[in-house]
């Protein structure tokens, strides 16, 4: 632009070979300073080198004597380790046994907690059955067994000489003899008892002797049996057959319940025969019921 105005600031500009002057000027400028500032950036890298190179020495040496400590340091590590672990095993075995000897503890508490509270009930219970076993223990000494005993007895053998008079010496044996306590009841015939003195028919002769004396204390004050029995008679009899006893081992029960004191007693007696049988009720079993 010779002789014109710089089109930014409005200002006369110089002719154009004064402006090339001054811009190689600038030029030279800028390249001495660039080359300085390169130069001082060569020194500055070489002198982070050296550091660099110094610090990396200082490293490695510094690596070396950790490596050198750790490699002291690993037999003892190794023996506290070893000592450690010893004791962490112990710990946690004792750990292991206190919560079971605690365990074990809640247990027996809770056992004795329900062993009190039982202990208390029965206690409870014991005072309201206080009363009432006084009543009890006067009315069992209030109680003649020998004279129960008697009565079943006296009925049972009333029912051995029946059968002695329907069919004389069938019952060959000696008398039954039965005693009661506040336990047991023994049965025996003479001085054996029952079940080793007799044989297949004459046990059946003896249960029925049984019923038969339990059914005779229908009518006697102070008895308490209901007046009903039911028998049911097997086809045999420890390997007996016994279709042709029916009849007569029944006989004594017709004859019983006969009385006028039983009326209103009831015998229910099953059998595969009863044939003639006079005074009884038949009812014919036609279904076969199979266990």
């Amino acid at each position: 632009m010779a002789g014109g105005d710089c089109f930014l600031c409005h200002q006369h500009l110089p002719p154009e070979p004064v402006i090339e002057g001054l811009g190689t000027v600038r030029l030279r400028f800028e390249c001495d300073r660039l080359t300085g500032e390169l130069k001082e950036a060569y020194e500055l890298a070489s002198v982070l080198d050296r550091d660099i190179a110094k610090h990396t020495a200082a490293v490695a040496a510094d690596e070396a004597a950790l490596q050198e400590i750790e490699n002291e340091l690993t037999p003892a590590r190794q023996a506290v380790a070893a000592v450690a672990q010893a004791e962490i095993s112990e710990i946690d075995m004792a750990l292991g046994k206190a919560s079971e000897r605690l365990r074990q503890l809640e247990r027996v508490n809770a056992a004795l907690e329900l062993e009190t509270e039982l202990t208390d009930r029965i206690l409870d219970l014991e005072q309201q059955i206080a009363p009432v076993q006084d009543r009890v223990d006067e009315a069992i000494r209030s109680i003649d067994f020998g004279a129960a005993a008697g009565r079943l007895e006296d009925g049972m053998n009333a029912y051995l000489e029946a059968l002695n008079q329907l069919r004389p010496d069938v019952w060959r044996h000696s008398a039954v003899r039965v005693d009661v306590s506040r336990r047991e009841v023994t049965m025996r015939v003479g001085n054996r008892r029952w079940s080793t003195a007799l044989g297949g028919t004459d046990s059946l002769y003896f249960l029925m002797a049984y019923h038969y004396g339990l059914l005779s204390l229908g009518d006697k004050a102070g008895c308490h049996y209901p007046g009903l029995a039911i028998i049911d008679v097997p086809g045999e009899f420890s390997g007996e057959a016994i279709e042709d006893k029916e009849n007569f081992i029944v006989q004594p029960f017709i004859d019983l319940l006969a009385r006028k004191e039983f009326e209103g007693a009831q015998l229910i007696i099953t059998g595969a025969s009863f044939t003639g049988l006079a005074g009884v009720h038949y009812q014919r079993l036609h279904h076969v019921h199979v266990a």
